[in-house]
């Protein structure tokens, strides 16, 4: 997931970043920054409350003068300053949004929020500023370079979709409706960070069936209870080894009603603003507002894009979902249905697993013993070095915003491309799911990309280096180290608006779910899956296995996606007044799913993704129809680590971010227009069962 990706309007927090609120200009040697300027870490929440204003209302100084002196406006007196201003005021909301969303100290993340909501408050006006638009529209656009013309209308087109060309009163009503949606969307996410839940179970015996470290780590307290959060590393691994159904099932109702019913009513207020909003630009829906500029144009083309995949996996979904039911009776002679908390319907399935170990032996338990956490990372280091000759190098100068945080500086070839951190321990108040964040966008000789991977994926009740990862878990590290190899190759463009930011949403996932792939090939695993307890690396016949059971349950998985991103569609597809989200999700998720949503159930309460990708959650299935794509060049090879076609893939996918659109991207790295073909290929792959000896 990409949670700091700037909207026209409405940029509802997602991420954020750090960075400096005195004006950026460049070194005299002509190189990036990778400091933190006036934003270091140790910076206090009273401290950031004092420079926001500084930050915001100098920036709105400086514009108002540039507006008054370009005349007439030109690249260099308007254009480049301009472009920096929106750098400022940009570092000091990704600066806050972040701390919003991983600072342990309440105050510092709420005067992260604040800082945050003050940038948007600014870049808002700025969208809506008719002297900007009519100076941007003056601009020469003959005498310049494509990549400018293309910033310059790509801002012009932002401008417009958000207003610019309205009356001063409904340019004023659109202002303070996206203030309002700004405020609303983090109060939604800040009761999903906030409002984790909990069960308690009495002693060892509820516990029958994890794996020992985890057992290990969850010690019961002088009554006897245990305690089991919501948090990932605990979610994970009860709904897929806990023999206990009971207690697989009372988990599962307390993560899927997570913020309720704190953000029903948030979220209904949501719907009806960006309605509001979508219909006072002349939108009949705030769906049709948020697709016109992504790959996809519509809604329309959405719900036909969405059922050519439902019809693809349906048939395969029942039938796998027939076969779980089956072995579920070899337990339970007398059981008429599987409960989602019996399968891989949220979460890992319980009785996928035991099919996994049963038909194709992979004892999913036996993989976590290869995969603490240190080694898995120091895996991902050397195989980005190989792919992108990339060099890694831990940081620990100065202060991080919590102890267990990581950070490193990368160079290519030389040069250095940019800092990233990882924070991927829980705590109370962190964002809870998995994503990548952006910390500071990078310009080219003015400041470098950072980002950070904000996950929960290691117990912090046990050292982090031999924590142990779900296999899952590592799958979606990969997945968000892709985002963040994005985020650092492509923060080296000329403006703000080329930059990795103003990628089109749905194809933001494409790079992330393509580089899950190393996480699933052999040869890649077989580098550092170790066990440092026995020194033993894990057997080839293992891997084999694992990479045989791939596509098993693969029809219920993306059917379940496409479920879930038709339901975002329903919801922002609409006028929402009356509209019950409870019975909408339900109703959505039941037309395509077989098995329908408990009614005691409210998932939509914490569904991060309804402020940021708002109506596109499609993004994921789009992106991999292309991201299969675009894996055909290194399987042509006969090998993911071909080093000539990483390069390519980094020189043309990659390092552009928005300097082009996506689809031109994608043509110059295939030679040709994406197709479905290889998509539906793997949709239809079987698994190869092999039994364990």
């Amino acid at each position: 997931m990409i949670p700091s990706l700037p909207r026209p309007l409405d940029r509802s927090k997602r991420g954020a970043a750090c960075s400096s609120a005195e004006p950026v200009v460049p070194t005299t040697d002509g190189t990036e920054r990778a400091s933190l300027g006036r934003f270091p870490w140790s910076l206090t929440a009273d401290e950031l409350r004092r420079t926001t204003p500084e930050v915001v209302g100098g920036a709105q100084a400086v514009l108002d003068a540039l507006v008054r002196s370009a005349n007439p406006p030109t690249l260099e007196n308007f254009l480049r300053p301009l472009d920096r201003i929106l750098l400022d005021v940009r570092n000091l909301g990704n600066h806050g949004s972040f701390l919003f969303a991983v600072h342990p100290d309440e105050a510092a993340r709420t005067a992260g929020r604040e800082a945050s909501e003050a940038a948007d408050r600014f870049l808002n006006g700025f969208r809506v500023d008719d002297r900007v638009y009519r100076a941007l529209r003056a601009l020469d656009l003959g005498i310049v370079d494509p990549t400018t013309r293309f910033a310059v209308e790509r801002m012009l087109r932002e401008m417009r979709r958000s207003g610019a060309e309205k009356d001063p009163e409904s340019r004023t009503q659109l202002l303070a409706l996206n203030n309002l949606i700004d405020r609303i969307c983090n109060q939604y996410n800040e009761n999903i960070a906030r409002l984790d839940r909990s069960i308690e179970v009495d002693g060892l015996p509820a516990l029958a069936g994890l794996p020992p470290d985890f057992v290990k780590a969850h010690p019961a307290d002088a009554h006897g209870k245990i305690r089991i959060t919501t948090k990932y590393p605990d979610f994970q691994p009860v709904m897929a080894y806990a023999d206990d159904a009971e207690v697989r099932r009372r988990l599962l109702a307390a993560f899927m009603n997570r913020a309720h019913p704190e953000n029903v009513s948030v979220l209904d207020q949501l719907l009806r603003e960006r309605y509001t909003l979508a219909r006072s630009l002349d939108y009949p829906t705030y769906a049709a507002f948020a697709l016109e500029d992504k790959m996809m144009g519509d809604p329309a083309a959405a719900r036909v894009f969405l059922e050519r995949v439902a019809q693809g996996v349906r048939e395969p979904a029942v039938l796998h979902l027939s076969r779980v039911l089956a072995r579920k009776r070899r337990d339970e002679p007398t059981a008429s249905r599987l409960e989602l908390w019996d399968a891989s319907f949220f979460g890992e399935g319980y009785y996928d697993g035991k099919m996994r170990t049963e038909e194709y032996g992979v004892d999913t338990k036996r993989l976590r013993a290869y995969l603490p956490y240190g080694t898995v990372r120091d895996g991902l280091f050397a195989l980005c070095e190989e792919l992108f000759g990339l060099r890694v190098q831990r940081d620990t100068s100065g202060p991080l915003w919590h102890p267990t945080v990581e950070a490193y500086d990368v160079t290519h070839d030389g040069e250095r491309l940019g800092r990233f951190y990882l924070d991927l321990v829980p705590r109370e108040g962190k964002y809870n799911h998995a994503a990548c964040f952006t910390v500071r966008e990078g310009i080219r000789g003015l400041q470098l990309p950072q980002a950070s991977l904000v996950c929960n994926f290691v117990d912090p009740s046990v050292p982090a280096d031999t924590a142990r990862m779900q296999y899952s878990d590592v799958v979606t590290f990969f997945h968000e180290f892709g985002h963040l190899l994005h985020a650092l190759f492509s923060g080296h463009g000329p403006w703000v608006y080329t930059g990795g930011s103003f990628v089109e949403w749905d194809f933001i996932e494409a790079p992330s779910q393509l580089f899950e792939e190393w996480a699933r090939d052999p040869a890649t695993l077989a580098r550092f899956a170790r066990d440092p307890d026995t020194g033993e690396t894990i057997p080839k016949e293992l891997l084999e296995r694992l990479k045989g059971s791939e596509a098993f349950g693969r029809g219920s998985r993306w059917l379940r996606q496409s479920a879930l991103a038709a339901i975002s569609l329903e919801f922002y597809d609409r006028d929402p007044t009356g509209v019950d989200t409870s019975a909408l999700f339900r109703e959505v998720y039941d037309r395509y799913f077989p098995t329908p949503i408990e009614p005691e159930y409210h998932p939509q309460s914490a569904w991060g993704h309804l402020t940021g990708y708002s109506a596109f959650y499609y993004t994921y299935i789009w992106s991999l129809v292309i991201a299969r794509d675009l894996l055909k060049p290194f399987l042509e090879k006969g090998s993911l680590t071909d080093k000539e076609t990483a390069a390519r893939y980094a020189r043309e996918i990659l390092a552009p971010g928005g300097q082009r659109p996506a689809a031109d991207l994608v043509r110059a790295y295939l030679g040709r227009e994406f197709n479905f073909d290889a998509f539906e290929a793997w949709l239809k792959a079987e698994p190869a069962p092999i039994r364990a000896p």
